[in-house]
């Protein structure tokens, strides 16, 4: 399969569904120990593996059944060197891991699944002693990058990141290895990212860096209701037309409820298109599953 036909399918379609909480379902619905919160320990394993299978069943099932292009993340997030080291994986493990990932998603998935190498943050939370330059953020996150690359992911996105440089390094890594990459940014209650900045404006520093290499920007790991709050702090901002999709939480901020039912979150989901019209993948992060993504489905189906 080439990059370029899923990209197409996908950029060409009004919805696109994507995953859920990944760690979220592999704990609560499948019952799995994840260290450090790391889903990619479980590629060691016989029954790990069918733990992701089972995981990606359903929201392959969903997209089957509504005729609907299908993006799904592989369990990368925490298959980097900070993360690794902490569960006991060198370089050669995670390399490892990174290609076998790759390969797992895309038998699980349907035919024309775009297969989404998901590379996660050095470091959760926004401690500026801790920051990296764009330069170190590129050459950490490169080999991460060059594994998913070779071992045939379609695209590489950079996810839960909390300011522009992390991005950024990413994206110039991704360029590198000649992979397509989109950046999807966290916020938090206030709608901005880890540094005080907004999307509108992490989104053009990360496009002035990299000459816009980038197929586009996402939002992930917040609720639909601090979203808004960022987006309209950038209302008419050109930069929100990057915005190509949304994967976000269940329930707010210091919520430590089950969160927004899911025909709820499904209505706080696809509102958000008001203010960043380009919009077209959505999935789910923390606190969602499979019927999370099922009401995204039928509520963008049903407009």
């Amino acid at each position: 399969m080439t990059q370029a036909a899923p990209l197409a399918a996908e950029n060409s379609a009004r919805v696109t569904l994507a995953d859920g909480g990944i760690e979220t379902a592999l704990t609560e619905r499948l019952g799995q120990e994840l260290p450090e919160f790391a889903a990619f320990v479980l590629l060691d394993s016989v029954e790990g593996r069918a733990a992701l299978n089972e995981y990606y069943r359903p929201f392959v099932e969903l997209a089957a059944e509504r005729g609907l292009p299908l993006v799904l993340d592989t369990p990368t997030w925490r298959a980097n060197p900070d993360w690794g080291a902490r569960v006991g994986a060198d370089a050669a493990a995670l390399e490892r891991a990174n290609a076998d990932a790759v390969a797992l998603v895309r038998q699980a998935g349907l035919d024309d699944t775009v297969v989404n190498g998901c590379v996660g943050p050095r470091f959760d939370d926004y401690v500026a002693e801790e920051r990296m330059t764009e330069a170190a953020a590129e050459a950490y996150h490169a080999p991460q990058i060059q594994a998913l690359a070779e071992a045939g992911a379609d695209r590489v996105t950079a996810v839960t990141m909390i300011d522009a440089a992390e991005g950024i390094g990413v994206v110039r890594a991704a360029r590198a290895a000649r992979v397509p990459v989109a950046v999807s940014f966290a916020v938090g209650a206030d709608g901005m990212l880890g540094d005080g900045s907004s999307l509108a404006a992490a989104i053009a520093a990360t496009d002035a860096a990299t000459e816009g290499y980038a197929d586009g920007f996402l939002v992930n790991c917040a609720h639909p209701s601090e979203v808004a709050r960022g987006l309209a702090a950038g209302a008419g901002a050109p930069e929100l037309s990057r915005i190509i999709g949304f994967r976000l939480n269940a329930a707010e901020h210091g919520d430590e409820g089950a969160g927004d039912a899911p025909a709820d979150f499904a209505r706080g989901v696809l509102a958000l298109r008001d203010l960043a019209p380009q919009a077209v993948a959505f999935g789910g992060c923390c606190g969602t599953d499979a019927p999370h993504i099922a009401a995204l489905a039928d509520a963008a189906q049903a407009e």
